[in-house]
């Protein structure tokens, strides 16, 4: 296990962006699955993109 505090303060900030840019792709990879799985789940929010779907068809020319 790495001691975060001993670390000098460049890699401290290396860690951080790396860690950050690996959450930021997961969720973004992950986006579809994760609105696929709240849509099984939830019918609140399934309705909330039924919704959400109509009113962006309704917009476009």
């Amino acid at each position: 296990m790495i001691d975060f505090h001993s670390l000098p303060f460049y890699s401290k900030i290396a860690l951080i962006v790396g860690f950050s840019i690996g959450f930021f792709s997961f969720v973004l990879v992950l986006r579809y699955p994760i609105i696929l799985i709240l849509m099984k789940y939830s019918p609140e929010y399934r309705e909330f993109m039924k919704r959400t779907l109509a009113r962006k068809k309704q917009k476009l020319p």
